[in-house]
C-alpha cells in the first residue's frame, strides 16, 4: 500500500465518522502548502469518490 492508498484510507474513514467534504478539503490544502503531492492525490481521489 502506497502512501496515497494510506491518506485515501484516512479521509474516506473520516467521511464515514461524519466529517464534511470542507474538512478534507482544508487538510489537502495543508498537505498542498507542504508539497506532499501524494497525500494530496489520496485526500482528493476520496473527496471525487464522496461527491459522485
Amino acid at each position: 500500500m502506497n502512501v496515497s492508498d494510506k491518506f485515501y484510507l484516512r479521509a474516506v474513514t473520516k467521511l464515514e465518522k461524519g466529517a464534511a467534504i470542507n474538512e478534507l478539503y482544508q487538510l489537502l490544502y495543508k498537505h498542498e502548502k507542504l508539497e506532499d503531492y501524494e497525500a494530496c492525490a489520496g485526500i482528493y481521489k476520496a473527496i471525487q469518490d464522496k461527491s459522485k
